[in-house]
């Protein structure tokens, strides 16, 4: 039902799109001059830019091929396994009001059947300090995250993203950014999906704040050096806070690993160190986080979980180089958008250690246990993929994904199967942005 009504949003709009080009007659203005543009979307404006609004979008369509320990809740548990969906569908509108003033309203839909309104905002940006933005929208926060989807290197972030909060989309928040020539300060405090509160059926949104400063030390048109600092802290108010992870396989049924289950948890802080180079076609980056997560099992005992983890990619690319944007310290599209190649290696490893109470029976699936309650979980995976850059709407890639996970019980058998501790996964997407 969710799928017809996107797809029922996106046809209609589009057909308005073209009819109204079909029935086109005189066109007036309140006196003002307008500029429309249809290359990669549609915008207008104003001459002197005061009022403007842009229609745009993105559409993914993701197919996969994996086998091993995610694909363990297949019908056929730990065999090779291939899914196609829709990754993300979006459509939104954007527009500046009276020259200071920036709104937008974004309609979402992602693999796991969720439609929602995932971006609704107003900004003003007539303070020389800095942008306030309140309503409901995306935090940069960490160096991947803060690359939009569209152009982020890999076709799945690191799984580390997995394991923060401080990334996750606000409900409602209020955010303040300032920026210089080469430097970027934010602050924001907002509300997010609770996962249960079991001492209060009242609450059912926490509230955290976040922290990022970023600053290139060394900046030369596309050649960067480029260090931030993240830091988020959920106010958790005995809510449920969990470490779980998808190794970067994304599929139709969102199958995640849960390594730390802390039921009333009374603290969860984490923070996000970045780096990353870029020097011709060729760019380096690098990010570590640790998060800490205390609290009771509801049987009042302990159950604490300490996180810490790292990345480390490097890229090239063929026919062009990735701009990026110093105000916001993070990197963007290719400055060629028409036949460009980029190839890519990533390295990634997170550790979890868990009270045994903070350790759930299953680690997602009745079968898959933990081999030693005691000892840790280490999770690391390796990406090599490709991206081509057919024009500037469209965009195709292709991952490979070889993953392991220590300390899981391989004796144990799902589906008459051995349980498995590692897999592989090749990915391809198809993306459009207009």
């Amino acid at each position: 039902m969710i799928r017809k009504h996107f797809a029922g949003f996106v046809a209609s709009t589009l057909a308005l799109a073209v009819s109204a080009q079909a029935f086109a007659g005189t066109v007036t203005t309140d006196g003002a001059d307008l500029v429309i543009k249809t290359k990669g979307g549609l915008e207008v404006a104003t001459t002197d830019k005061a009022f403007s609004f842009k229609l745009g979008g993105r559409l993914q369509w993701d197919a996969t091929q994996f086998d091993g320990l995610m694909a363990a809740d297949q019908k056929k548990p730990f065999d090779d396994t291939f899914n196609t969906f829709i990754r993300r569908g979006q459509i939104g509108l954007e527009g500046t009001a009276y020259s200071d003033w920036h709104w937008g309203l974004r309609l979402s839909y992602d693999e796991a059947d969720d439609t929602s309104v995932d971006r609704a905002f107003i900004a003003y940006t007539g303070l020389d300090i800095g942008t306030f933005t309140v309503g409901r929208f995306g935090v940069d926060y960490g160096l991947e995250k803060s690359t939009s989807s569209s152009w982020i290197t890999a076709i799945e972030r690191p799984f580390m993203y997995d394991f923060l909060n401080g990334n996750a989309d606000t409900q409602f928040g209020v955010n303040f950014k300032h920026s210089g020539d080469n430097y970027g300060l934010m602050a924001q405090v907002a509300t997010y999906k609770g996962d249960n509160n079991y001492k209060s059926k009242d609450n059912d949104e926490l509230y955290g704040y976040t922290l990022r400063a970023h600053w290139a030390p060394y900046l030369n048109g596309t050649d960067v050096i480029h260090l931030a600092a993240n830091y988020h802290n959920s106010e958790s108010d005995d809510n449920r806070a969990r470490a779980r992870t998808r190794m970067g396989i994304r599929s139709d049924n969102d199958f995640r690993l849960t390594f730390g289950d802390v039921r009333v948890a009374d603290k969860d802080v984490e923070w996000v160190l970045e780096s990353g180079a870029q020097f011709g076609a060729f760019r380096a980056q690098a990010e570590y986080f640790q998060r800490q997560i205390s609290g009771e099992t509801l049987a009042g005992a302990k159950s604490d979980v300490d996180l810490s983890g790292y990345y480390a990619q490097v890229s090239y690319m063929f026919n062009g180089v990735r701009q990026y944007k110093a105000a916001d310290g993070k990197w963007d599209k290719p400055d060629n958008m028409k036949g460009s190649w980029e190839v890519f290696a990533r390295y990634e490893s997170t550790t979890i250690d868990s009270d045994a109470g903070a350790i759930p029976k299953n680690l997602g699936l009745a079968g898959i246990v933990a081999d030693d309650v005691n000892d840790e979980f280490k999770t690391k995976a390796m990406v090599v993929g490709v991206n081509y850059f057919v024009t500037p709407s469209v965009r195709t890639s292709l991952n490979y994904v070889d993953y392991q996970v220590d300390n899981i019980n391989t004796s144990n058998k799902v589906g008459g199967k051995s349980v498995q501790d590692d897999g592989k996964a090749i990915v391809g997407r198809l993306q459009y942005v207009f």
